[in-house]
Formats: C-alpha cells, structure tokens, sequence
C-alpha cells in the first residue's frame, strides 16, 4: 500500500512541484495551502505523514504542530517541517517539539521520497 502525505504549504507551485514529485516515488499525497483546513480534513483520515511549511498566515508550521498532536489519534504521526529559510534555531526548535525530520527549500525529491519511506519503516 502507498503511503499518503498531507503536505500543507501556502505556496500552491511548492504544493504542485512537490506532490507531483512526491506521487512519481509511489506515495499518495493531499495538499492543502492552508493549516486550517489541514485541521478539518485531519477530521476524516489520518496520513501516514504530514509535511508541512514553517512560514504560514495566520498559523504557522510549529502552531500547526502543536494543534494537530493535540489530537490523540494523530499524536504519533510523524511531522516533517519544510522551510525556505536555514534558520539553527528554528530547527531545533522544531525538532525539541518531536518533528521526525527537518528539510530547506528547495529540497531534493529523492531525498524526500528516501525519508518518507525511512520513516515508515521504524
């Protein structure tokens, strides 16, 4: 069975690039270009993944995070974080909150698909 991503990002050609990509690896992606609605999609499935950007309005990335392992059920689904920005700080923050991987723009779709798939194995 694929894996299904959600890969919430405000940048529609990110979205586009990146789940075209991540969809020629073999895993099944739903994109969103707004936290909020990830939220409410959250309501009816559960992804094996959820990839989301850092610089986000009026919720961004880490927010994002914290709301959705609020949720019991979603609490163990590993999160990477993508961001344009090569910030230490950031990701260590980030990764203090539990973020499974960390990952700059533009980042390497082979790279991508290898840590999905890393990931599912553990």
């Amino acid at each position: 069975m694929k894996p299904l991503v959600l890969f919430v990002d405000d940048d529609r050609v990110i979205l586009k690039i990146l789940s075209e990509g991540l969809k020629d690896h073999d895993i099944d992606v739903i994109t969103t270009d707004n936290p909020a609605d990830a939220l409410e999609r959250l309501k009816s499935f559960t992804p094996d993944i959820i990839i989301t950007d850092l610089k986000m309005e009026p919720m961004n990335g880490f927010e994002f995070f914290q709301h959705v392992k609020k949720i019991n059920r979603l609490s163990v689904v590993p999160f990477f974080f993508l961001t344009a920005v090569e910030d230490p700080l950031s990701k260590k923050y980030g990764t203090s909150l539990g973020a499974t991987e960390y990952f700059t723009k533009p980042v390497d779709l082979d790279q991508l698909a290898e840590a999905i798939f890393a990931t599912l194995k553990k």
